[in-house]
């Protein structure tokens, strides 16, 4: 569905992993009907968001998924109140009181909805997604979120500390807020998804795609070098590929300085 930019945004970003989509599937009618197979593997959300990123389409119910504190940020099941009010992350010592721990909860952004399970697998090979997921360096990140800037400014529902991360920062939140997210991972994210300490994470709704791809293709020329421009060109099958002429010896440094330049002296 997403393909020409999911194509265009890996060469201009150099991915390394897969543009991943989550559907979720309200009722087990319609989810058994699906023509995927179901998990490879028994695990936590972050195994399976990784096992996506690595080339392979399936659906997941409440069965598949080992990590309960997942299920409730899919809305796979629903937490008891203690768990939805925090007192059980301050139980465990990662917060100070259970006034701190509500307010953590909350922003976690649990789904009401009740639905029979998900589809998650590479973008490409999805005909619809509610959530997009990135996984890559920092750097990425920085062009990600300057291609949302582009398009849509600050980002207003940023949220994050290092507290389930696959399923509330880059699944429950985006979906939930219909706004961008970033993510700083958890320990069980990178233990369990394989990223290596200097990764995170990105998401967004599927509404947001095709813009983000768009501002991050506008703005390549005036931020990449030109290292960087003969690296994404010689990535590509051909050279129009990306919809735009890559170009050479311009950046957006060098664009302040002109505007700068004629301003100061239309000043004077």
């Amino acid at each position: 569905m997403k393909n020409t930019n999911v194509y265009r945004i890996s060469k201009i970003l150099g991915l390394v992993r897969h543009v991943v989509g989550v559907k979720f599937i309200d009722f087990k009618e319609d989810f058994d009907a699906l023509d995927y197979p179901m998990a490879p593997k028994k695990g936590s959300w972050c195994y399976l968001v990784r096992t996506a990123m690595d080339g392979q389409i399936f659906k997941a119910d409440e069965n598949s998924i080992t990590c309960d504190y997942s299920k409730y940020a899919l809305g796979l099941s629903k937490p008891d109140t203690t768990i939805s009010e925090g007192r059980s992350y301050h139980f465990c010592g990662l917060y100070e009181s259970n006034a701190i721990a509500k307010n953590i909860t909350k922003t976690m952004r649990y789904p009401e909805h009740s639905i029979a399970g998900v589809v998650v697998g590479p973008l490409e090979m999805m005909e619809d997604a509610d959530v997009v997921i990135i996984c890559d360096n920092a750097e990425v990140m920085m062009r990600i979120m300057q291609g949302y800037g582009y398009k849509y400014g600050n980002p207003e529902n940023l949220s994050f500390f290092g507290n389930q991360a696959m399923c509330a920062d880059l699944t429950s939140k985006p979906y939930s807020n219909n706004d961008i997210n970033i993510s700083m991972f958890c320990k069980g994210t990178r233990q369990y998804g394989r990223f290596d300490s200097g990764e995170l994470g990105a998401a967004f709704p599927i509404s947001m795609f095709d813009n983000i791809a768009e501002g991050i293709i506008k703005t390549m020329n005036v931020v990449s070098y030109n290292d960087e421009k003969r690296k994404i060109l010689d990535s590509l099958d051909n050279e129009d590929d990306l919809g735009v002429e890559i170009k050479f010896n311009c950046t957006y440094g060098q664009g302040l300085i002109e505007h700068d330049t004629a301003a100061y002296r239309k000043r004077k």
